[in-house]
């Protein structure tokens, strides 16, 4: 059976959401009870079935099925050194266990494994570093802090030993393109076997001539004739050429730099190691700070980092983006400063633009559309230093007039510029 410690950190987590108190302490001094009943009980008491299994029914078996291990794991095996390599081996690829948020698998694994992976040598995490970083992060998250402190169980933040720890490569933008076309090569396939043969046979010859025509349409258009299909093709281009980059595709998120050194080759940079929650660990990222920020201002810092920038090699070493700074608004000479996210904040935290929220951000930004380039000049600071982008809504009616700073923002408040009004941000 789990342990304890489990229990209460998993009802400790809820307990705020239940209106029968004495249910809850029940359920917490019932030692017999599989985490897989307690799970349920809690979603009953709660109604916060969706954070307690994941939002889906995927996360939901994904939970259900981490549980039902733990419910069967004897926790000095689990915490073994064999069973953390297994473990490692199951976290490589993932932040949490079943879904994009963490489930009550999520608290169970790491109230089972904190007591020991906290303690550990830094030669033990580097063994099974993908462990090392998902108690790290589960420990530093607030609502998992605050049940552990109203439980009692002891559980401060672990930072592990980052210096000398193993990293994983990240996927190059070829291959997630590559990956990308894959997937929708598979899923066409498997949809046109799907079809039956004699709907094939009828469909076929009307898709061709509706090909014909969509590839005949643009080359009238051009030509300058055509009637009005293809100056309904024309009209569709001109509008989405015109659409241009929106802000959403640039992914903001929050990170805490964990080590920090100057670059052996290059006096003006710093080398940086960024925690922004992801399952591979801390980002090498390379900022042209040295003369604008002493290294003990940048050490164990709360940031901004550009995610989703192409891998940029900066002297020989490689930079997986770039920190967000407020550069003063005369320019460098008046100083530049990492912008701050708001109070509170936790590593990974997503950064959007008031107005766009709800879209997700590029894999990977392709240099060749310009798209941070186009984003970044309209970035700036108000006059209560808060960090904005100036510029309209995707589907105002009149651009133009639709245009006004709009925040940056996250769940926990606004980012913002310790010194600097009207600053440019990059």
């Amino acid at each position: 059976m789990s342990g304890q410690r489990a229990r209460e950190l998993i009802t400790a987590t809820y307990a705020q959401y239940a209106n029968d108190a004495n249910a809850i302490q029940q359920l917490q001094g019932d030692a017999a009870l599989p985490l897989v009943d307690l799970a349920d009980k809690l979603a009953g008491l709660t109604g916060k079935s969706n954070q307690i299994y994941g939002a889906d029914d995927k996360a939901k078996s994904a939970t259900t099925e981490w549980l039902k291990k733990l419910d069967g794991s004897d926790e000095a095996q689990l915490a073994s050194s064999e069973g953390l390599k297994s473990l490692n081996e199951q976290l490589d690829n993932v932040t949490y266990l079943a879904s994009n948020e963490p489930t009550v698998a999520d608290l169970a694994l790491f109230a089972s494994i904190y007591p020991t992976v906290s303690k550990q040598q830094p030669a033990e995490q580097h063994a099974t570093p993908s462990v090392a970083r998902y108690v790290s992060h589960l420990s530093n998250l607030a609502a998992v802090s605050k049940a552990a402190s109203a439980a009692q169980l002891g559980f401060s933040p672990f930072q592990p030993t980052y210096e000398g720890m193993p990293t994983i490569e990240r996927a190059k933008p070829e291959d997630l393109k590559k990956a990308k076309k894959a997937n929708k090569e598979a899923a066409a396939a498997q949809a046109q076997k799907s079809e039956a043969p004699q709907q094939q046979t009828e469909e076929q010859p009307a898709k061709k001539e509706k090909k014909e025509k969509k590839e005949k349409a643009p080359k009238e258009a051009k030509a300058g004739g055509g009637g009005g299909g293809g100056k309904k093709g024309g009209a569709a281009a001109a509008a989405a050429d015109t659409t241009g980059p929106l802000p959403s595709q640039v992914d903001l998120r929050v990170g805490k730099i964990v080590s920090i050194e100057r670059h052996p080759d290059a006096d003006a940079l710093y080398l940086e190691k960024v925690d922004f929650g992801e399952a591979d660990g801390p980002r090498t990222i390379l900022s042209g700070l040295v003369n604008f920020v002493p290294i003990e201002k940048m050490q164990n810092r709360m940031v901004i980092g550009v995610c989703n920038l192409k891998p940029a090699s900066m002297r020989g070493i490689k930079s997986y983006g770039m920190l967000l700074c407020a550069t003063a608004k005369e320019g460098k000479d008046g100083g530049v400063e990492p912008v701050h996210p708001p109070e509170g904040s936790q590593v990974g935290d997503k950064v959007w633009v008031e107005g766009f929220e709800g879209r997700e951000p590029e894999a990977v930004l392709n240099p060749k559309k310009k798209i941070f380039e186009t984003i970044q000049p309209a970035y700036t600071t108000t006059e209560n230093k808060e960090c904005a982008w100036v510029g309209a809504l995707p589907d105002a009616a009149d651009p133009e007039a639709d245009k006004k700073p709009r925040l940056l923002r996250t769940e926990k408040g606004v980012l913002f510029s310790e010194n600097f009004v009207g600053a440019s941000l990059s």
